[in-house]
């Protein structure tokens, strides 16, 4: 059995990751996945239906095999996600180190998944341009604008971007006590505006739940969304770009 803080049992967390549809498909097995509403601990479901086996020795069996490919992965597995392993026909007759190679992969390219041997190129790192500051700071001078002031001195304090080629990370709030981690696969759109006369810019991430992650300011804007562009879904990308375009 996995842990019991590992363990995805109520039926409407399945339902609530079907209905995601973020799935990543292999051989063995589909690996089905959608963010929690919270950094818990990631949680794991293993479906095995009668049409890879209609007997139920061999469907308690393939559980049994995939729990034990899946426990010694726990601890490299991002928090914050529920997942659902669907087991394949074709793994009937396969042994536990071609699963666990196999579902390394899928976890691995669903960017929930970190390992040595597996590369996170970071494409750009650092917190909004300067430029967002100098302006707030200006408007400050009017008493209507001092809102605008104060965030954009938190902005400056504790806003933070990593883009990476398998993620986009955001940290901010209060001392920089929130995290948002999104997956290029979870994206449906992404759109940006110009501001500070074209010297940076904001940009909107439309995910697949409806949700959406600001990011303001943003340094190098136009080739941060290239970059980020490059790696949407062609759907996505045919409804990205910025506002008026």
């Amino acid at each position: 059995m996995l842990p019991r803080q590992h363990r995805l049992r109520d039926r409407h967390d399945f339902d609530r990751i079907y209905q995601h549809k973020t799935a990543h498909h292999g051989k063995l097995a589909v690996l089905w996945l959608a963010p929690q509403s919270s950094k818990a601990a990631p949680r794991l479901g293993i479906v095995v239906s009668k049409k890879v086996s209609k007997r139920a020795v061999d469907r308690n069996r393939l559980k049994r095999q995939w729990r034990r490919v899946i426990r010694p992965l726990l601890p490299q597995i991002a928090a914050g996600w529920d997942m659902i392993v669907v087991v394949r026909q074709a793994a009937l007759q396969v042994s536990d180190e071609d699963c666990r190679a196999e579902l390394t992969q899928l976890m691995a390219k669903a960017g929930v998944l970190t390992m040595p041997g597996i590369s996170e190129d970071v494409y750009f790192e650092g917190g909004p341009h300067w430029g967002d500051l100098v302006i707030n700071l200006l408007l400050g001078l009017t008493v209507i604008c001092l809102p605008l002031t104060v965030g954009a001195i938190v902005r400056a304090l504790w806003l933070r971007y990593r883009i990476t080629n398998r993620r986009i990370t955001v940290i901010g709030g209060w001392m920089g006590r929130d995290r948002s981690d999104v997956i290029y696969s979870e994206i449906t759109k992404v759109v940006t505006v110009p501001r500070g006369w074209g010297a940076y810019g904001d940009m909107v991430v439309t995910l697949k739940d409806g949700s959406r992650l600001e990011m303001r300011a943003v340094p190098r804007f136009r080739e941060i969304y290239d970059y980020i562009s490059a790696k949407l879904s062609p759907a996505a990308k045919s409804v990205s770009g910025a506002i008026g375009s």
